[in-house]
């Protein structure tokens, strides 16, 4: 426990603007060591001590400098990747590194989580509230037409649908197929919009989490000879297995996706230039609306690019990037500024917009979901960017 110890006094130094240069480079080396023993649940155990602690007066200059001295021990020289003229160490990838930096620099998570008095500096001089980040929530679209706003509901039946019981509990939605459908199939969609995520169960046991500006179309009861459902935006899958019964999955009714296994993502918004099927485990064979019987199957770890170029396959890809949204992630591992600022758009339910010559930034490393809209963008204004946020969540984004 000697390393915790010493780990609360070098923040406790911190906190209160008492650390010196000697203290701060040996909280630098842990940074650059990522020693095993400075986690993060470290950090946070201090900080459920401390909070009640009087802390000093938010310094903007101050911790921008101790973020720079902190990730100036990430040795850049070692990225493989061919860096862009702009290119923004935003956080470091693992580790309790990611927590320090957060805490003091990029985010400012430390002053404000717990000592909230007023929005950090990006939005200083606007009377306008902080944003929050998005939540569990969505509206379910029965067959008849009506809808349900599902994150103001309470858990409990919310309805029966031609043999199949519909129950909301713990921010999910639950399908329970009690007995064969009679008469026409019957579709059910559910719709995420800005700021909102869910997860739901399917009438057959396939789990899916549906990230934010997404919906999915699904029949209540699976009777066919396969089960077939429709997404736009983003969703996770882990479809339950059915050899007689093959899923299928069709995706802006642009590529069909068959699933031969498990687990895999699809991103396909209307607003980005490509989509991406990432495999997690088992396989799925993916075919294009205008490509029938010209079908590429893949492999764990294999993502499929699929665009007006056509397709394109990566083997060994980055499935931790693709599924980082599913683990209350955002990875902006070689993400440009205008695609992370979708993500931020759909995440916090903004309208951005560019002002005057906004420089091509890019960005790599992990940050939270959960922050507030202001700690996140503080961490961005470290780049050539700064930010205004305007009336009605409008975000103006200025070099």
């Amino acid at each position: 426990m000697e390393h915790h110890h010493r780990l609360a006094y070098l923040l406790d130094r911190l906190a209160t603007h008492t650390a010196t240069e000697e203290e701060l480079d040996e909280l630098t080396g842990w940074v650059d060591r990522d020693e095993a023993g400075a986690s993060i649940d470290d950090v946070e155990g201090w900080l459920q001590e401390h909070h009640s602690t009087a802390l000093p007066a938010y310094n903007r200059q101050h911790w921008m400098q101790v973020a720079d001295q902190i990730l100036s021990s990430d040795k850049l020289s070692n990225d493989p990747v061919t860096k862009p003229l702009h290119r923004v160490h935003f956080l470091h990838k693992w580790g309790w590194a990611a927590a320090v930096v957060l805490l003091f620099g990029a985010a400012a998570w430390f002053i404000s989580h717990y000592h909230r008095r007023q929005p950090v500096a990006v939005i200083a001089g606007n009377t306008l509230p902080d944003i929050a980040p998005g939540k569990n929530g969505a509206i379910l679209t029965l067959a008849d037409g009506s809808q349900m706003v599902l994150d103001s509901m309470g858990n409990g039946i919310i309805t029966h649908q031609n043999g199949t019981t519909v129950v909301l509990k713990n921010n999910g939605l639950q399908y329970t197929q009690e007995a064969a459908g009679a008469g026409k199939m019957e579709y059910n969609t559910i719709t995420t919009p800005k700021g909102r995520q869910f997860q739901v169960v399917l009438p057959d046991g396939t789990k899916v989490w549906l990230n934010a500006a997404s919906s999915l179309q699904f029949p209540v009861t699976f009777n066919g000879k396969e089960r077939r459902v429709e997404l736009s935006g983003e969703a996770y899958f882990e479809v339950a297995g059915n050899a007689a019964q093959p899923f299928r999955v069709n995706v802006l009714r642009k590529m069909d996706i068959l699933v031969l296994g498990t687990g895999f993502n699809v991103n396909a918004y209307t607003n980005e230039k490509n989509s991406y099927t990432t495999l997690i485990e088992g396989a799925v064979s993916i075919s294009l609306a205008n490509q029938t019987g010209n079908s590429v199957v893949l492999k764990p770890g294999d993502q499929l690019q699929a665009g007006d170029a056509g397709i394109k396959v990566t083997r060994n890809a980055n499935v931790e990037k693709a599924i980082a949204w599913k683990n209350g992630l955002f990875n902006l591992e070689g993400v440009g500024l205008r695609e992370m600022m979708r993500q931020l758009e759909r995440w916090y339910n903004l309208e951005v917009v560019y002002e005057g010559n906004v420089p091509d930034v890019h960005f790599f490393g992990e940050m939270s979901r959960s922050l507030q809209l202001s700690d996140v963008l503080t961490g961005l204004e470290r780049s050539d960017v700064h930010f205004r946020l305007e009336e009605g969540r409008r975000l103006i984004v200025m070099p």
